[in-house]
């Protein structure tokens, strides 16, 4: 055998031959007068808190958020609905507002015009007549305006009377 098997089974046998060493008892007294007892003075076992409220409040922390989630998902989808619905009407509007410019321009188109004053017995116009102020004159088409009219007819020469 090597020297550590040795030396390891030689203390063995020396632990269990050897009387285990005891302690003195303790001095008996006269007994102490009954006490009462004091309940912080005796240790208690830990005590725990309960479980069940701790995960009711998580459960319901959860419930409350879930809730929330879904009102405000619903709210959301509530409103993109609106959007959509104004958005239609807003294409709608647009439709219309440009139908009415393009029937303005009709409206407001000369010839147009022209048809409708001829069906209510309306004549074209004469050729219109302008002043010529530097010259002291009428030009324009002079059959256009009927005679006697004031500034139709032959004009003097500007500086006589």
């Amino acid at each position: 055998m090597s020297s550590a098997t040795e030396e390891s089974a030689r203390r063995t046998r020396a632990a269990t031959k050897a009387p285990p060493a005891r302690r003195p008892a303790p001095r008996r007294t006269a007994p102490a007068p009954a006490r009462r007892r004091s309940t912080a003075a005796a240790p208690r076992p830990a005590v725990r808190a309960p479980r069940m409220p701790f995960v009711l409040l998580v459960l319901g922390l959860l419930g409350g958020a879930l809730i929330s989630l879904l009102a405000l998902r619903t709210v959301l989808v509530a409103d993109s609905f609106t959007i959509s619905e104004l958005q239609t009407s807003n294409e709608k509007l647009a439709h219309e507002e440009e139908a009415l410019r393009e029937e303005v321009v009709h409206l407001e188109s000369s010839e147009r015009i022209a048809d409708e004053a001829e069906e209510m017995g309306m004549e074209p116009g004469q050729a219109p007549l302008f002043l010529d102020l530097d010259e002291r004159r009428v030009t324009g088409d002079e059959g256009g305006a009927p005679s006697g009219l004031p500034g139709t007819g032959a004009q003097p020469e500007a500086g006589s009377r």
